[in-house]
């Protein structure tokens, strides 16, 4: 918050990457409280891991609202086009633009900036944490980028978000217990989504795979591992776990 409190009187717009699974749980600009008066654009990543209906709501809510949005797959520059139309667009004062894009650790911001430049220069992995610095780079000549680190609240007051947050790759293995994870994971899809609730059982999931120690107990912490790769890379099925009219 510091590196970015230094510049963010020169930021023209603020372009916020959110996980299109947690739109809600990964708006974090609000946290930038010098950008909070800039034109701010919502960007819903990995909208190949959502589900569809529920994207096209938040899309439609947050535009309601008043707030540019779009959805997209960060690491696929077609699905860019329109904001990157939007923004080259955008008025620029004394013959420069600046955007600064912001989001919560790991919801893509670096492989976006990549995308959205078509170049391969900001530093990208699927883990949270690996964007440690600011660093601006062109988007086109007198358009530049803001590559900012991941950002949360300091405390995550909704009783689901921790593990959500967790299972969709914005907080370190070190900072949750991935099996409790897994667990809490198949306890809402039982309510919320019974018919996929099985794909995340994890006795079925591990004795299905052959996963077991010696002497035949369940390999129970290798097997949540396996799980919540598979599901962030979009192998199990799509699900948003956020609506926009569920409340705040």
């Amino acid at each position: 918050m510091r590196a970015v409190l230094e510049v963010a009187d020169v930021i023209d717009i603020v372009v916020e990457v959110r996980d299109a699974r947690l739109p809600r749980s990964t708006a974090v600009a609000h946290l930038h409280r010098r950008l909070a008066h800039k034109p701010q654009i919502a960007v819903l990543n990995r909208y190949d891991l959502a589900e569809e209906g529920a994207t096209a709501a938040w899309i439609q809510a947050l535009r309601a609202g008043g707030l540019a949005a779009f959805a997209c797959v960060g690491t696929r520059a077609g699905t860019l086009r329109a904001l990157r139309a939007d923004l080259l667009a955008r008025p620029r004062k004394r013959g420069r633009l600046r955007i600064a894009v912001v989001g919560a650790p790991n919801t893509g911001k670096s492989s976006f900036i990549n995308a959205l430049s078509r170049t391969k220069r900001a530093i990208a992995q699927d883990r949270p944490g690996v964007t440690r610095h600011v660093r601006w780079l062109d988007l086109e000549p007198g358009v530049q980028l803001l590559d900012t680190p991941g950002l949360l609240a300091p405390r995550i007051l909704a009783a689901d978000a921790a593990w959500q947050l967790a299972l969709c790759g914005s907080l370190p293995e070190t900072a949750h217990d991935v099996e409790e994870t897994v667990t809490h994971f198949h306890r809402w899809l039982k309510v919320h989504r019974p018919q996929l609730a099985s794909k995340a059982d994890l006795e079925a999931f591990a004795s299905v795979r052959g996963m077991r120690r010696r002497g035949g107990e369940i390999d129970r912490v290798n097997a949540a591992r396996k799980l919540v790769a598979l599901f962030r890379a979009g192998e199990l099925f799509r699900i948003t776990f956020e609506r926009p009219d569920d409340g705040e």
